[in-house]
């Protein structure tokens, strides 16, 4: 009889998901340029235009990665109970295609999102086992309010998170790509490879879509892109008892949100969606905007490119990155 390892199968799986996402994005670029579903790259001289909604290559390279799961854990042993793993993708599936709605049809509301985004992720309650929140220094047991309330509103909050920090080439699915293998290097650290396979497919299919989508981008990831990933990161930091850990890791998005909800929603300014560019390249930050998000914050107050504005923002993720695995065997 065959027997195939856990860590065969996940590098079966990363390969296919990375394999079927870099031809799909590329069969995507094409398809999405004849078809004019791209947008104007604001920070390129001359405006370009570029493709977008590329989170549909990700999600179709997702799907191909599942569907070999399903033969990898299901016809070779030892077998695995799938039911856990097409529940959480159920719900990032749901989470892209509501994305694709709002690219395709520009919701306005804010609160409206919020509401409908916390119905889509009521399902990660069935996955729910571990119902006792850690908070350093003492426990709390919710019960089922951790299953029906707790879970879906921090899958819905850190969706929303990676939704908001993007603007530039690169940006969002590069942060995404940092914070997901962190995430996966911190339930390493703590449970080995118990729930690795859970977030194999995406960092898979992620880390193909990145050759297109690094700067200078050929294709931009849409909100259908943002939304899948955040669901797909929020999803596995509650599976894997990883709230705390999330929270330390995501402390940029969190202060970008922050901002964008003071400048926005509290002082009421008008949104200025895109900057200026510079002779030199350099990106001209609204004033108004100066404290909207993190990105026109560095370009307000330092002379930057697009690309080094994006390397900036890599950094200070990466630096919450590390002190979040450093801390990992205190919390």
């Amino acid at each position: 009889m065959v027997l195939l390892s856990l860590k065969i199968r996940m590098i079966v799986i990363f390969a296919v998901a990375f394999a079927s996402t870099f031809i799909l994005t590329s069969s995507f670029i094409r398809g999405a340029t004849k078809k004019k579903f791209f947008v104007e790259d604001k920070y390129k001289k001359g405006r370009p235009k570029i493709p977008t909604m590329g989170g549909l290559a990700i999600l179709g390279g997702v799907m191909v990665s599942l569907v070999i799961t399903q033969l990898l854990y299901n016809l070779i042993p030892p077998y695995i109970n799938l039911t856990p793993y097409f529940v959480y993708y159920f719900i990032v599936l749901v989470f892209g295609l509501y994305g694709l709605t709002d690219d395709l049809f520009a919701f306005k509301k804010r609160y409206d999102k919020i509401l409908i985004l916390f119905f889509l992720a009521l399902p990660i309650a069935i996955l729910t086992k571990d119902t006792n929140l850690n908070l350093i220094i003492t426990h709390v047991e919710l019960g089922v309010l951790y299953a029906f309330l707790f879970a879906p509103i921090y899958m819905m909050v850190v969706a929303n998170l990676i939704n908001v920090h993007a603007g530039f080439n690169g940006l969002s699915g590069g942060l995404s790509m940092i914070l997901l293998i962190t995430a996966a290097l911190g339930s390493f650290l703590q449970d080995g490879l118990t729930y690795l396979p859970l977030i194999i497919p995406v960092i898979g299919a992620l880390a193909a879509f990145m050759y297109y989508n690094e700067y200078p981008s050929r294709v931009l990831l849409g909100n259908n892109g943002t939304y899948l990933l955040g669901a797909a990161l929020g999803g596995f930091l509650i599976l894997s008892n990883q709230e705390l850990f999330g929270v330390i890791i995501l402390i940029p998005h969190i202060f970008n949100f922050i901002i964008d909800t003071w400048t926005l929603k509290i002082k009421k300014k008008p949104l200025v969606k895109f900057g200026g560019l510079r002779e030199d390249g350099t990106i001209i930050s609204p004033p108004s905007m100066r404290f909207v998000s993190i990105k026109f914050m560095v370009t307000y107050y330092m002379k930057l490119s697009e690309q080094q504005a994006v390397l900036l923002l890599y950094m200070i993720t990466i630096i919450f990155c590390v002190i979040g695995l450093a801390l990992t065997p205190y919390i």
